[in-house]
């Protein structure tokens, strides 16, 4: 079997609801992307109306131990429902400070299923030997102030 090449990416696509802080519950698309040229990062895209969309990088490890226990401190907390059965994982996203977090509920299972996906192709612990630091550098060199994001 022949090993995935650093461009080599896990997806999936699942519909969440999204509360926002007006109390607004609405279902959107979201797309979580995962690659080996940027392993400890997950991608959550969210399709919010015809050509928007909205962006954000989230610790792959911090969306694991989120399927377990309230983790993430400041933009970001992650926690599995209080009520087992449900089967759902909350993700609060805080774009700033003076405006309430943005509640994402999704599928547990669904969640963890890209996940262990996401483990298959780059296991916990051997993150480090997939990253090309040397392109990292070059990139910074020859465009300061501009993201690789």
């Amino acid at each position: 079997m022949r090993e995935p090449d650093s461009f080599t990416l896990v997806v999936c696509r699942m519909l969440v609801r999204l509360v926002v802080p007006e109390g607004v519950d609405r279902p959107v698309m979201l797309d979580l992307s995962y690659g080996r040229a940027d392993p400890y990062a997950v991608s959550l895209t969210f399709h919010m109306c015809t050509d928007a969309t909205v962006r954000w990088v989230v610790g792959r490890d911090l969306l694991l131990d989120g399927l377990e226990k309230l983790v993430g401190v400041g933009d970001i907390q992650v926690w599995p429902s209080v009520r087992p059965w449900t089967g759902r994982v909350h993700i609060a996203l805080c774009p700033c400070p003076k405006q309430g977090a943005v509640v994402v509920t999704a599928s547990a299972r669904a969640l963890e299923a890209f996940l262990r996906r996401t483990l298959a192709m780059v296991p916990a612990g051997t993150e480090g030997r997939h990253l090309d630091m040397d392109a990292a550098v070059r990139h910074i060199l020859r465009n300061p102030g501009e993201s690789r994001r």
